[in-house]
């Protein structure tokens, strides 16, 4: 796909952008991991720091959108209602954080649900981080074992 093609062509800046905006905007960054690891076979740890980095700066830019710019588009006509939300959040936030960065479409959500919800900023910088470093070393992992994998059949 050309989109990816763009983003490879730049290599590691390429990597942090689309990282970057796959955080707010589902894109898959995927492709362009795999083959930065594929060209760029030592440089393995570079990719996972720029992935990494890119991925908690997105879901950071997505959680401060939905605190200062969503939080004024989307009124509550119902104070008790949005106490009532926003002490469920509070209840099960770092749960959902952790496990949305595996979540496709949905996931990307969660940061700016995070932000409306007036979440604190701290912890959600510590939950998001382990979330999003987590998933960023799986994705390496795989796309090294299947290029090796791949390597084997050539």
């Amino acid at each position: 796909m050309v989109l990816f093609q763009i983003f490879i062509s730049y290599g590691m800046l390429g990597l942090l952008l689309i990282s970057l905006i796959s955080s707010i905007i589902p894109i898959p960054t995927e492709p362009v991991v795999f083959e930065l690891l594929n060209v760029a076979k030592k440089q393995t740890e570079l990719v996972l720091i720029v992935y990494i980095v890119g991925s908690i700066a997105g879901a950071y830019i997505g959680y401060f959108l939905g605190k200062y710019e969503l939080r004024k588009i989307i009124p509550f006509h119902n104070k008790e209602n949005e106490q009532m939300m926003q002490k469920h959040f509070q209840k099960y936030s770092a749960a959902l954080l952790l496990i949305s960065p595996w979540i496709p479409i949905v996931g990307d959500l969660a940061p700016m649900v995070a932000g409306i919800e007036n979440y604190e900023t701290k912890k959600f910088l510590v939950v998001i981080s382990i979330a999003k470093t987590i998933k960023c070393i799986a994705i390496i992992y795989l796309s090294i074992k299947v290029i090796h994998w791949w390597s084997l059949f050539r």
